[in-house]
């Protein structure tokens, strides 16, 4: 039997799903300390966020802490898997008129990072939440299971990663408006939803006007999950034959409601 623990942090709501009744209060704390870690080094929001130190260099290198070069090392894999539509700079800081001429408009392409090193070119500024939120719930599932030696299945928000032995029955995944779907331990799930067009920018990484409302995508990690889905969102109809040459499990619906799948979902 599965023992749960739901609470919001990080604007996001957080669930804890572990196969060991006895483990349930243990893994919640173990959980809520990645999430803290994370928090900390790249939250927007909060004033002491290490991201700021990072974005106000503008140019120079900066010296970062072993957790948010892990981040931004996740944040630019992404970047560079799924062609920029994941993108690690802020939209804002991206604009022209706010770059002089003299330097040219910052790249995710043009970023460095040396160890705890990093460096990014004048004009840019990070912006990594959403990647970081799937990346902290992959440690966060991964931490648990090898910490408490059950099985665990991690949610933040849309995205969920499992690990450790499945439950009897294995994992029920809710899908979003389509029921409950059996996720094979160790797998990871994630649904992006495009933005309503009177929603505000989000503060997830850059995201463009999509024909489709949500993906959901089935992946080895959260991550990836994370990063095919918003990807997704961008690539219209191309969308279905790009995640099938990925050879991964997804499932889209248009504006109009159609439900499209991959072969494989």
């Amino acid at each position: 039997m599965v023992s749960v623990e739901k609470w919001k942090v990080w604007g996001s709501v957080v669930e804890v799903d572990v196969t060991e009744a006895a483990a349930l209060s243990e893994a919640a704390a173990l959980i809520a300390g990645v999430i803290d870690e994370a928090e900390s080094v790249c939250d927007i929001h909060r004033g002491d966020a290490e991201i700021h130190a990072v974005n106000l260099s503008q140019g120079a290198p900066v010296k970062v802490s072993r957790r948010m070069s892990a981040l931004l090392r996740s944040a630019l894999w992404v970047a560079r898997m799924t062609d920029g539509a994941v993108n690690p700079i802020s939209s804002e800081s991206a604009d022209d008129d706010l770059v002089p001429t003299v330097h040219p408009t910052p790249s995710f392409l043009d970023i460095q990072i040396d160890d705890d090193v990093v460096f990014a070119p004048w004009g840019a500024s990070f912006e990594i939440t959403g990647t970081a939120k799937a990346d902290t719930v992959d440690r966060a599932a991964e931490l648990v299971a090898r910490e408490l030696e059950c099985g665990a299945a991690v949610r933040i928000g849309d995205v969920i990663a499992t690990a450790g032995h499945c439950p009897a029955g294995g994992w029920q995944i809710s899908v979003p408006g389509d029921g409950e779907i059996e996720l094979v331990n160790g797998m990871a799930m994630a649904t992006a939803f495009a933005l309503a067009a009177t929603e505000p920018p989000a503060v997830t990484e850059s995201r463009t006007a999509t024909e489709w409302e949500a993906v959901t995508v089935i992946a080895d990690d959260a991550l990836w999950a994370y990063a095919v889905g918003v990807a997704a969102l961008a690539r219209e109809i191309g969308a279905i034959r790009w995640i099938e040459q990925h050879e991964l499990r997804a499932r889209l619906v248009d504006r109009s409601g159609r439900v499209y799948t991959t072969e494989n979902w």
